[in-house]
């Protein structure tokens, strides 16, 4: 469960969190109540399962980034303050596949006319994975990112009336980050190069606890609506910070210290409806609203050090939405049919937008089935698409400021992302 995932939706907010959901790009997913998923998708879902269950599932991802160069250069007192091209390649396809696996359970408590629930859910809502390489062009922004979460979600819910279900629990989440990056020698003679770099490192993890709440009504037979809320986690990083590798006059810049950091990824509302339109047709849909304005920047500050010595990265972060239709179609008491489109706009911005996650807004589309294998025993294939508009990357940093070594490196690209994933999961009813 600490595999790391790549990017793949708002953010690095992964959709990627049951197989019935990437089948129906995450349509009516607050709503459906179709499996033991709801646990992550909306608890109070749970009064529909009729009977305990469990289900594991993982879904491999298989991103692909193409960058190109649009006039990245480097200001420094080796260029005699002259903004000059600096070396480097394209980076290549910087994602590799990515396991991404998931488990639930939900059960009514075992009392006679209980309308009881209680579940539990592993999964990694949040991830980014990448590797570009030491000697590319966007080296003195990113070359390896790594941000894995795991989340423990002990949910429980109750039928108060026959058509309100309440539900919700503690989300207890890690969260483990690595960031390297190129340091450049700006005193080298003619600008910097992968040869006279440094490198600088930035790792730590934490764990934190948060909550979720929701509640699924239905207003009429066959209609559904479900509204779920994710509570932001604030993670306070505890780590190191080191720079390696430079030489010369800049050595004394080598070292590395004990570090804290806030990440702050986003609360998240969603409201789904699933409504019955036909002999085993239902319609699905989903809306969601992420609070990504909660990530103005990572600082990264010296502990025990008061404000000296900070490094701050500006993200600039907007709030996003997010929109997916759908339905599923059960053919027959063995095999059902789901599919689904999904449109979600980008929090990051073409002031701060990063190497790390250089995507726009992006259009995803799933398809999936079910079959029942044995009596209580079904599996879930899945198949999704991601692609995302193309994402201008344009950002200007100072290394050595305040200092007679003082230069800036503006790095300036344009990003193509695309990603095909493929899932399966097996169910088990008791």
């Amino acid at each position: 469960m600490l595999a790391a995932a790549e990017a793949q939706a708002s953010g690095f907010y992964l959709t990627e969190q049951s197989v019935g959901s990437v089948g129906r790009a995450t349509a009516g997913q607050a709503a459906i109540a179709a499996d033991a998923s709801t646990v992550v998708g909306n608890p109070a879902g749970m009064t529909e399962l009729g009977s305990a269950q469990v289900m594991a599932g993982v879904t491999v991802l298989l991103p692909k980034t193409s960058f190109r160069n649009r006039g990245s250069s480097a200001a420094t007192p080796g260029t005699g303050g002259a903004a000059l091209a600096y070396g480097g390649g394209s980076g290549g396809n910087p994602f590799g596949a990515e396991a991404l696996p998931n488990a639930y359970a939900a059960m009514p408590l075992p009392l006679p006319g209980s309308d009881l629930w209680l579940g539990i859910g592993v999964a990694a809502p949040f991830g980014l994975s990448l590797d570009y390489g030491s000697d590319w062009f966007g080296r003195y922004d990113s070359i390896e990112s790594s941000l894995s979460t795991v989340d423990v979600a002990i949910v429980a819910a109750y039928r108060v009336f026959d058509w309100l279900s309440v539900g919700g629990g503690l989300n207890v989440q890690s969260i483990d980050v690595r960031l390297t990056s190129a340091v450049p020698d700006t005193l080298a003679v003619g600008g910097p190069s992968v040869a006279s770099d440094g490198r600088s490192v930035l790792k730590g993890d934490d764990v934190s606890l948060g909550f979720n709440a929701g509640i699924l009504v239905e207003p009429v037979s066959g209609t559904r609506i479900g509204i779920h809320y994710r509570s932001a986690i604030t993670h306070t990083l505890k780590g190191r910070a080191s720079t390696s590798g430079l030489g010369g006059d800049l050595a004394a810049a080598n070292g590395s210290a004990d570090a804290k950091a806030d990440i702050r990824p986003p609360d998240i509302v969603s409201v789904g409806v699933a409504q019955a339109a036909g002999e085993g047709l239902t319609l699905l849909g989903e809306v969601q609203w992420f609070n990504w304005s909660r990530f103005g920047e990572v600082r990264v500050r010296p502990r025990g050090g008061g404000g000296a010595g900070e490094l701050v990265l500006p993200q600039d972060y907007s709030d996003a939405w997010a929109i997916a239709v759908g339905g599923e179609y059960r053919v027959n008491g063995n095999l059902g049919l789901r599919a689904g489109v999904r449109y979600e706009t980008t929090p990051t911005s073409d002031r701060f937008r990063s190497t790390g996650v250089p995507e726009g807004n992006n259009y995803s589309a799933g398809i999936g089935l079910s079959y029942r294998l044995l009596d209580g025993v079904a599996i879930d294939l899945a198949a999704f698409h991601t692609r995302a508009e193309a994402g201008n990357v344009s950002l200007s940093r100072t290394f050595f400021a305040g200092t007679p070594a003082a230069g800036t490196v503006a790095t300036k690209g344009r990003a193509r992302m695309h990603a095909t994933a493929g899932g399966l999961a097996v169910t088990y009813r008791f």
